[in-house]
């Protein structure tokens, strides 16, 4: 079996392969691959890549071999690096490590582990390679790294290519035995093999003269080749000293005589200009030549530039690059120039975002870079942002500040880097300046921009401020943008919501309808500014409030509304909520056919490449149906780890919380819940916090914590009261009906028992119709019936008079109980056995055999 090796750079040429496939160094690299680490550490030139690829090749393994560069010190240029080798085998996976993003953060790197261990066949062998890892230095990659290394997965090796040996903490693998190192004298050829190898190349050399190679190269394989292609050109006398002599040229100088000074200039000119860039795919190599007879030419350099397969692109060594790159002054400004533009357009064309920002800043075109970043989420990644605000601080002012929406940009990262305070100064002042100037498209785009930007950080900060105003902010951005409309070339379609369309964080009275009305108003003119943007979000959030007050029907007119709307304008994130709550109305309305039908609906954003989100939180919307219908095997692995550290400006945060909290609390797995909802990482949103807090209640409650419980309760309660919120209690069904109804008995319980009676009534209706899904859900993916029917004594005696015939009062005198003790009773055998009346609770026993006949 052929290895199957996708990976973003490598280099081995048909001469090297001589001497790459020593059996010596194959069976060397066999019992290292055993190993869960391998580092392989030498200087530049001694076969380290070659060997390992050439071993690769052979060996039956799934190989993603990672090219490092200094370029990867930046943790978003990394994973670009990263993602875009896994695309080259498996395009869906890689779009979902896209989605994710640089896994930084513990919480993160759980995640991708996550999706990584759905990837992984247990039976199959991996191998990752990480090339040149002497260059990175970034902490947060070598974390990335350091962590890969120690991947509970016994069938992947990571190697480690390095020129120094990897400071990588594997103390526990070195205790384990699980490290294997080859070193440069490991590398180095044998006196023996340097015979073999000239032998090879069929230049005839005397002992003598192999021992004295031998002895001058100590083994250098990049020296013996260089050796190799001079005695070609010029066979030594016998028994002479010319090849040690050779050996002792400097070797640049060798490389200067021997390939740099036979060609012609104009290839010398374009291996220099490629020396600019990093990744050189063939087509960008065929749109810097622009005349394929140039390729053809270069094409005859095999010993030092290869054309890969695996990456369809072209890899020039080392020590051939360093020399090339000491030359880079020759060339004219205009032709780094136009270099760099053709190397940005075709990275931004392939998705390497980063290095076509990178090579447009070094081209002087900052418009292009803007344009990039106003298809990027509204949060931009917190390194990429301070990437970025970086070239934007260094970069000539005078020339920046020619463009309208500079300012824009600007605010934008500000505000991914948590900087808003920096950011409205900034747009302040820009109102200031520029309204007093004249009326100009220019002027007019500016001020644009800068009530935008206010609009928004006043919207995303709502839940902290309580302050209602964006939508006097984006009326004013509209009015300029009519003045002086501009175009772009598609719908902004990239923002991200939080769990709730609400962004109210207070319990406030009004408050809720305020922020509607103003949401309402402020859309229209997001809508005219940002091309179709948030487009029905004024619809869902309407919706949302309803369904949280237990109003489904209208709940469902406003969010089916917006469902429409999200559709006609591509508003992948507002389709998203709208589908779950629709599903949330479904199994609280008890129709399963619905529900089946909206699955498929929230399947088919699979198909929307242009969601950037779309794997997420599908995932995200599924779990939580499958946590509901007692399905937690079912849930994404990412979302069954640690908590993310969510925040205001991290919305996926939230929104999968919201998930792992029912994952953790279905789990029993009740401390480790009550610990996160006491770190101070919760939701700032109203709806979040009130969630949360019944969850501590129902946490408590199952520890037998009935103060703490009762207390929380409460707590939730005061959230609740003033907008009259019900469903986040009412869905948690029979776990709050039990709940309600110890809060009912205990006589310190603060929440009023009317209030008590009305969740306790509701939530057993819940529950009845939760049961219904669930028994239809499982008959349609034939799954056997697991009834948790265990009858308390009690409930076992009521059921057995029932059957006989008894009526509520003859049953309590049978057991000297009181009415209301009976109907109690009643209510728990009905949510138990999924039963809406005394008729069904006879059937259903006895279809489970829970009645002695």
């Amino acid at each position: 079996m052929r290895s199957r090796i996708l990976h973003s750079g490598s280099m081995i040429s048909p001469e090297h392969q001589t001497y790459l496939e020593r059996p010596r160094i194959n069976r060397l690299f066999r019992d290292a691959v055993q190993c869960s680490l391998v580092t392989v550490s030498a200087g530049a030139g001694f076969g380290k890549t070659q060997a390992v690829y050439s071993f690769l090749r052979q060996y039956g393994a799934v190989t993603t071999w990672i090219q490092l560069s200094e370029r990867d010190n930046l943790g978003t240029r990394f994973w670009e690096n990263f993602v875009c080798t896994v695309a080259l085998r498996d395009r869906r996976f890689a779009d979902w490590l896209r989605e994710i993003g640089f896994p930084e953060a513990d919480d993160q790197f759980t995640e991708y582990l996550s999706f990584l261990d759905n990837k992984i066949v247990p039976d199959e062998k991996n191998v990752i390679v990480f090339d040149d890892f002497h260059l990175i230095e970034d902490r947060s990659v070598l974390q990335f790294i350091r962590r890969s290394v120690r991947l509970p997965f016994r069938n992947i090796t990571t190697i480690l290519i390095s020129r120094v040996d990897p400071d990588i903490s594997t103390i526990r693998l070195l205790s384990g035995g699980l490290v294997f190192s080859v070193s440069e004298d490991d590398l180095r050829f044998t006196e023996e093999e340097t015979a073999q190898y000239f032998q090879l190349l069929g230049i005839p050399l005397s002992s003598q003269d192999i021992s004295s190679i031998y002895n001058d190269t100590a083994g250098w394989a990049f020296s013996l080749h260089l050796i190799g292609l001079s005695l070609k050109k010029a066979p030594p006398r016998p028994h002479s000293r010319e090849a040690a002599v050779a050996m002792k040229l400097n070797i640049f100088r060798m490389i200067e005589n021997e390939i740099f000074l036979v060609i012609s200039e104009r290839l010398r000119r374009f291996l220099i200009r490629l020396s600019l860039i990093d990744r050189l795919a063939t087509d960008l190599v065929s749109i810097l030549a622009e005349d394929e007879t140039l390729v053809d030419e270069m094409k005859k350099i095999s010993s030092f530039i290869r054309y890969d397969s695996y990456l369809n692109a072209y890899l020039i060594h080392h020590l051939f690059l360093d020399y090339l790159r000491q030359r880079q002054n020759v060339l004219t400004e205009e032709e780094k120039r136009d270099t760099y533009l053709k190397a940005a357009r075709w990275c931004n064309k392939n998705d390497y975002k980063m290095d076509a920002i990178s090579y447009y800043n070094k081209a002087g075109k900052y418009s292009s870079i803007m344009k990039i970043i106003y298809y990027f989420p509204l949060q931009i990644p917190m390194n990429q942002a301070k990437f970025i605000l970086d070239i934007y601080d260094n970069g000539p002012v005078e020339q920046l500040e020619q463009f309208a929406f500079y300012p824009l940009q600007r605010s934008r990262l500000l505000v991914s880097l948590g900087r808003y305070a920096e950011a409205v100064a900034e747009n302040n002042d820009l109102i200031r300046k520029y309204s007093a100037l004249p009326g100009s498209d220019f002027n007019n785009r500016v001020l644009c921009g800068a009530y935008l930007a206010l609009g928004f950080i006043d919207y995303f900060t709502l839940p902290r401020t309580d302050r209602c105003s964006f939508d006097a902010l984006l009326e004013k951005a509209d009015h300029y943008y009519q003045l002086s409309p501009y175009s772009e070339s598609g719908p902004v379609t990239n923002i991200s919501l939080d769990a709730w369309a609400s962004k109210v964080g207070t319990a406030r009275s009004g408050a809720m309808e305020e922020y509607i009305e103003t949401l309402t108003r402020a859309i229209p003119h997001m809508v005219n500014v940002l091309n179709g943007c948030m487009y029905g979000l004024d619809d869902l959030a309407g919706g949302e409030f309803q369904f949280h007050r237990g109003n489904l029907k209208m709940a469902e007119r406003f969010i089916r509304q917006a469902l429409f709307k999200a559709e006609a304008r591509n508003q992948y994130e507002v389709r998203n909520r709208a589908l779950f709550y629709l599903l949330r109305i479904g199994v609280a309305q008890g129709d399963f056919e619905r529900i089946q039908g909206l699955l498929k609906d929230l399947e088919a954003q699979l198909k929307m490449n242009e969601y950037g989100a779309r794997f997420i939180t599908r995932d995200i919307v599924s779990s939580w149906l499958y946590l509901t219908l007692g399905q937690p095997q079912l849930v994404s692995n990412w979302l069954k780890g640690n908590f993310e550290q969510g925040s205001l400006a991290i919305f996926k945060a939230n929104f999968g919380n919201c998930v792992r909290a029912k994952f953790y609390y279905v789990n029993k797995k009740y401390e480790e819940l009550l610990s996160f909802l006491a770190s101070g990482q919760t939701p700032e949103v109203l709806f979040g916090k009130l969630e949360m807090k019944v969850l501590e209640a129902l946490c408590e409650y199952q520890i037998k914590n009935r103060g703490a419980s009762l207390l929380a309760l409460r707590e939730a309660y005061d959230l609740a009261l003033s907008n009259d919120l019900t469903m986040p209690f009412i869905e948690w069904g029979k776990d709050m009906r039990t709940l309600t109804a110890a809060a009912m008995r205990d006589g310190n319980c603060a929440v009023p028992r009317q209030w008590l009676e009305l969740i306790n009534r509701k939530a057993a209706t819940y529950a009845k119709r939760l049961a219904f899904v669930i028994s239809e859900y499982k008959r349609a993916n034939n799954l056997e019936e697991e009834y948790d029917t265990a009858l308390s004594p009690r409930e076992a005696d009521v059921l057995h008079d029932l059957y006989h015939g008894l009526s509520r009062p003859e049953i309590a005198a049978a057991h000297d109980l009181s009415i209301n003790t009976v109907k109690m009773v009643l209510s728990s055998l009905y949510t138990k056995l999924g039963a809406d009346n005394v008729a069904d609770v006879i059937r259903i026993s006895l279809d489970r055999n829970l009645i002695k006949r």
